[in-house]
Order: structure tokens, then C-alpha cells, then sequence
């Protein structure tokens, strides 16, 4: 009612680990990602130009956390299940055997959003969420052919995806009606 900050006790990367802040967060997790590629390349002297369809799952993890003065904390998570990508490659190969190249493309994953809390006070909906997203990916590796049709090489590949559409209502709950999250209009949505 006094126009306090009821997060004035900060937010951190990574899920809680308690109620406090100071008691800081976990790291999120970072998995592998595995997957199953098709695609085919054409050579032009010594450059090369591709496309590829790619399904992929990660075993990724990325929370964010919210603490309130109360205390309690607030934690949002999402874990990329799935993804279809389809990327287009340009590269050099100088002499031949070994190609550098440069990949990019639209990608189609499916986000598995979720929510916990230590508020016991409020009442909170739409906890979980899976939700299908578009995005990005863009990055560059290495190839070396070691056969005529097979090569092994090392990648690196940057995701990001839009995911900004789940939400969580704050509702009253046991808590009073002098309760921050109810003061506009008997509740607030967290995103």
C-alpha cells in the first residue's frame, strides 16, 4: 500500500534453492541435444552450397527466479522438448578434403513451460505449459571427408526461439486483499 517494491530482494539466473535470496539459485542445466539430419551439398570449384532438414531433442534446462519480500521465491522453467529445423550452408574448401562453412534457418520447437513457488498465500493458474514456438538458428563448423559420400566434422549452432506467451495468474487465494499481487484489479499476471 506504501508503494514498496515487493521484489525489492532481487531475481537471479537458475532455479532457487530457498525462499531467501541470499541463499542464491542452482545453475540451469545445460544437456546435450541429439538428432537425426538429411541433406545434400553441391560443390562449385571450391565452394560449397547446402540445405538440411534436421529433428533434434535437447535435455537443456533454463529457469529464471523472482524473490519477494515475504520471503518466497517465484521460479519459471523451460526446457526445449523438440525441434524441427530446415537451414541453408555456404562454406570453402581450400584444398579439397577439409570445409569451413556457415549454416543458418528457421526452426520449430516445441517449449515445455512450467512453474513452482513458496508462496503458500496466493492462489496461482496455468502452471504448465507446452507450447510449439518459431526460431532461429545460425553457426559454423568444420567438415572432413572420409569417404566419398561421409564426412565428420564439429559444429557450433546458436537457438533461440520466441517464447513469451506463457503466462501465470496471480489470484487471492488466503491471502488478504492488501495482498501486493491483488492490489490492481484482484490480481496480476506473472510472465
Amino acid at each position: 500500500t506504501t508503494g514498496a517494491n515487493a521484489f525489492s530482494t532481487g531475481f537471479c539466473r537458475g532455479a532457487a534453492q530457498t525462499s531467501v535470496a541470499a541463499d542464491g539459485c542452482r545453475q540451469d542445466q545445460n544437456g546435450i541435444e541429439y538428432g537425426v539430419r538429411i541433406g545434400a551439398d553441391k560443390r562449385y570449384g571450391n565452394f560449397v552450397i547446402g540445405a538440411l532438414v534436421e529433428g533434434s531433442r535437447s535435455e537443456a534446462k533454463d529457469s529464471v527466479t523472482a524473490f519477494s519480500t515475504t520471503p518466497a521465491n517465484y521460479v519459471f522453467t523451460r526446457e526445449l522438448d523438440y525441434a524441427v529445423s530446415a537451414r541453408a550452408r555456404a562454406g570453402y574448401t581450400p584444398g579439397g578434403g577439409i570445409l569451413f562453412y556457415g549454416t543458418g534457418g528457421a526452426s520449430y520447437g516445441r517449449i515445455d513451460n512450467s512453474f513452482r513457488t513458496t508462496n503458500g498465500a496466493n492462489a496461482f493458474t496455468g502452471r504448465n505449459g507446452k507450447d510449439w514456438s518459431w526460431g532461429w538458428q545460425a553457426g559454423g563448423g568444420v567438415e572432413a571427408k572420409i569417404a566419398p559420400n561421409m564426412s565428420i566434422g564439429l559444429e557450433y549452432l546458436y537457438n533461440t526461439y520466441t517464447n513469451d506467451d506463457y503466462v501465470v495468474n496471480v489470484s487471492r487465494g488466503t491471502a488478504p486483499a492488501t495482498n501486493p499481487f491483488l492490489l490492481a484489479g484482484g490480481q496480476t499476471d506473472m510472465r
